[in-house]
């Protein structure tokens, strides 16, 4: 999608909105100067993607067995902003012909085509996100793989995260790869693959609703707003988009993250022109 953008003239080198994306250092994007925004941190060295020849591609880390070259274009995307999820979001729904669900031309790029209107792409609310992870029609699972219990080593082959084995603490990271982010291909909990680092052959992982990683891996971008609350707030609501303030929220649980912080029900907050390389996000459309 950032070749497709680049290609459109839609990367910039600042949030000034002045010169256009060079190739190096981090990326901006944005309607106007006063809506433009970080959307991927590129220049940071734990960024997943390069740039040569006029291309963006995968870059490739080295893990086991031995020093196996593993290509990171089946891992999820890290370094990116919530603004990067949004424009991905966008360009998405442009590129196929399909109504945007963000006005990137705004401040802080408002939803103006919300659940349950249809449209493009857009990031899943947090009840919507919640709805994938855990419930099954009968009850809400603690973690995002039909489990009550996610600790320990029996951990280590349901999803990708940080736990302690009664001695030391320890990353599942599968493929032992040498340097951080230890993330894995999307989907590596089926029950089909083995781990190289340990021989850990994997359990079949999906939440209800037959979606990966939804617990551990990289936390997940979400559409609501942060208001300071444990949760959605007092009473009865269908679908909130969150209230206001001046954070986003992510969901999941990630590969550098303990155990507990993969519940289903856990949130992390974080502002929306915030990057690292334990966050992503997954696509939702009404």
């Amino acid at each position: 999608m950032l070749n497709w953008a680049n290609a459109q003239g839609y990367l910039f080198s600042s949030a000034a909105r002045t010169t256009a994306w060079p190739g190096t250092g981090n990326i901006y994007a944005g309607g106007t100067a006063t809506s433009c925004y970080l959307i991927v941190a590129f220049a940071s060295t734990d960024c997943n993607i390069q740039y040569s020849g006029g291309l963006f591609s995968s870059k490739t880390r080295v893990g086991l067995p031995g020093t196996t070259n593993y290509s990171m274009d089946t891992h999820p995307m890290v370094r990116v902003s919530w603004y990067g999820s949004v424009a991905f979001c966008n360009w998405l729904s442009q590129w196929q012909g399909l109504t945007a669900c963000y006005n990137m031309s705004m401040a802080l790029w408002p939803l103006t085509v919300a659940p349950p209107t249809s449209g493009g792409y857009r990031l899943p609310t947090e009840a919507e996100w919640e709805r994938a992870a855990a419930w099954d029609g009968s009850k809400h699972w603690i973690y995002g793989f039909m489990s009550d219990t996610n600790s320990g080593p029996g951990s280590n082959n349901r999803c990708n995260d940080y736990w302690y084995n009664g001695s030391a603490y320890a990353y599942v990271n599968p493929l032992g790869l040498t340097a951080m982010p230890y993330t894995s291909p999307i989907g590596w909990f089926n029950g089909t693959n083995v781990s190289p680092n340990g021989s850990v052959a994997t359990v079949d992982s999906p939440s209800p609703v037959g979606a990966y990683d939804m617990s551990g891996e990289v936390y997940q971008w979400c559409q609501d707003l942060w208001d300071g609350s444990s949760g959605y707030g007092a009473g009865a609501v269908t679908n909130p988009i969150g209230a206001s303030g001046p954070y986003r929220v992510g969901r999941g649980g990630n590969w550098s993250g303990y155990f507990g912080s993969c519940r289903s029900a856990d949130r992390v907050t974080t502002p929306p022109s915030g990057t690292g390389s334990a966050i992503g996000f997954r696509l939702s459309r009404s």
